[in-house]
């Protein structure tokens, strides 16, 4: 990228939610979000291929509604937030395919990485009311926990464990220009 083509984004985190969701008692789903979180996307391209993706979040800002179960999320059974206060993602590889963008890259959670693919749909660009030139994305990420050494779980009567393994990440997220 040459200095004189390159574009700096940074995520709106007032716009922006970054959702997760995964069965309890394997019958229906409880879920949370992370408020705090940051992140920024270096491109030479309006459609966002071939850019640089960092982001991260910050394990402490855990919520689901429920502070003992946001506690126990941010103990060393789960997050262990004191430990590994954040969630990064670097991307690797970003790819234009049809109306979406393919992001590979690396994910670290508790310590743990490993390399994730996603599709991205991007809504658009636009300007919003005060000037500022906007990007919209969305995406969907499944996640073994146990891939990232979140392993703790209860068993329970003969039907199986307190929470799946299978943890769905949503995230909406929108993109500030900035002016270099």
């Amino acid at each position: 990228m040459t200095d004189s083509t390159i574009k700096k984004w940074i995520v709106d985190p007032v716009h922006s939610k970054i959702r997760f969701e995964t069965k309890y008692l394997l019958l229906t789903f409880v879920s949370g979000w992370f408020l705090e979180f940051e992140g920024s996307v270096i491109t030479e391209h309006d459609d966002f291929r071939e850019c640089e993706i960092d982001i991260t979040i910050y394990s402490h800002s855990v919520f689901t509604g429920n502070n003992e179960r946001d506690a126990h999320l941010r103990s060393a059974d789960f997050l262990d937030a004191n430990r590994f206060p954040t969630i990064v993602f670097h991307s690797g590889k970003v790819q234009q395919d049809n109306t979406r963008l393919m992001v590979e890259g690396s994910l670290r959670i508790k310590g743990t990485e490993a390399t994730v693919s996603l599709p991205v749909e991007f809504a658009g660009i636009t300007q919003d009311p005060m000037g500022n030139l906007k990007a919209g994305f969305r995406f969907n990420l499944v996640l073994n926990r146990k891939d990232f050494n979140i392993t703790w779980n209860t068993f329970f009567d003969k039907q199986g464990v307190l929470i799946d393994d299978m943890v769905t990440v949503a995230c909406d997220v929108q993109l500030l220009k900035v002016n270099t």
